[in-house]
């Protein structure tokens, strides 16, 4: 009989405790910077007196956010025959939101891992998941972004070309001769942590068969068209806020910012964006002619409906993952030597399969 897993630590999650430790503490600065600078009690008030229902409607709209990237995710698991049982993909699904706010979400690589401790087969497959649905976002985003020329004629040389850019990046990562020719290159590097140049090809070129899946038009272009629902529904949410403070903003442009600000916080490889995405969505709602105090208001309004929405939910699903990993499974063959080695119990001692 195969052995069952015991795990001894729950890899992904360690340190995850000091770092949302710090994202609060650099939460905490950046509202106090806000406050600091506008004038604290309007501030405060201002957001007191906002509307209950309309918040709740806000809250909706990122949960719609939420829920059409969960069906993409779904979709690109199926694709690549990541088979998990619906509630254990959900799970490490919502989990992701708490293991995102590590610079360059470098942390949602983790959810390679609990794919396979929940049964779902080889991690590499589920990598390629993962860095597709980012590139996704970013495409989306900027698509988002190009809505700008409806509303600031003066943008569309500024926006197109980045646009064009990001697309034909896409086309060049995906095109699979000269990928297989790069990649040899790219696992020299330190990039890799295989032991030999041989691995660390294999690795990465076995990651990127199956991101190339994911990447023909008919599986990109609806993963394109959900990521960039997904995104202008928080868009709209950020227009609600804005349009209770500035009614004459346009809805367009408040979807660019949120776009803009969204983009400026990635840049910045901080946690959560914070400072960034704040201070950029302040200064282009001040641009719009949004009385300062007010924009202020808004910002921390929208980022507490997206942005920590997400983090709460995800701490809120990390005890169900936990709990999920302590129930023993059992190890299926195809799956030994392949992502992130478990930990096995025999005779009662833990020992590295």
């Amino acid at each position: 009989m195969p052995p069952l897993v015991q795990l001894s630590n729950h890899q992904p999650f360690r340190g995850i405790g000091r770092g949302l430790l710090i994202l609060l503490l650099l939460g905490t600065v950046t509202f106090a910077a806000l406050g600091f600078v506008g004038d604290f009690e309007q501030i405060r008030d201002l957001i007191r007196d906002f509307s209950l229902s309309t918040l709740a409607v806000v809250l909706l709209l990122s949960a719609v956010n939420y829920w059409l990237r969960f069906v993409r995710w779904q979709m690109y698991l199926r694709q690549l025959d990541v088979r998990l049982k619906w509630s254990r993909s959900l799970a490490i699904f919502l989990t992701g939101f708490l293991l995102a706010v590590t610079p360059g979400k470098a942390g949602e690589l983790a959810k390679a891992w609990l794919a396979r401790e929940f049964g779902g087969g080889r991690a590499r497959p589920v990598v390629a998941v993962v860095v597709t649905e980012r590139l996704l976002d970013v495409l989306a985003v900027l698509l988002l972004l190009l809505s700008s020329v409806f509303v600031f004629a003066g943008q569309r040389s500024f926006v197109a070309p980045i646009v064009l850019v990001a697309a034909g990046a896409v086309v060049a990562v995906a095109y699979g001769p000269l990928t297989r020719r790069l990649l040899p290159l790219l696992a020299k590097s330190r990039l890799a942590r295989a032991k030999t140049v041989r691995e660390r090809a294999a690795l990465l070129i076995d990651i990127h068969g199956a991101f190339t899946k994911l990447v023909e038009p008919r599986m990109l272009l609806p993963g394109l068209a959900l990521s960039t629902a997904a995104w202008a529904a928080e868009g709209i949410g950020c227009a609600l806020v804005v349009r209770h403070y500035a009614p004459s903003v346009p809805v367009l442009a408040s979807v660019f910012d949120y776009a803009a600000s969204s983009v400026a916080g990635a840049a910045s490889m901080i946690p959560g964006g914070l400072l960034a995405a704040e201070g950029s969505l302040v200064l282009l709602l001040e641009r719009q002619g949004v009385a300062l105090d007010a924009a202020m208001a808004s910002t921390i309004i929208v980022r507490a409906a997206t942005f920590w929405f997400a983090v709460a939910v995800g701490v809120l699903a990390m005890p169900w993952v936990l709990s999920l990993l302590r129930r023993p499974r059992q190890i299926d063959d195809h799956e030994d030597g392949e992502g992130v080695e478990p930990h096995v119990h025999q005779e009662g001692n833990v020992v590295q399969e």
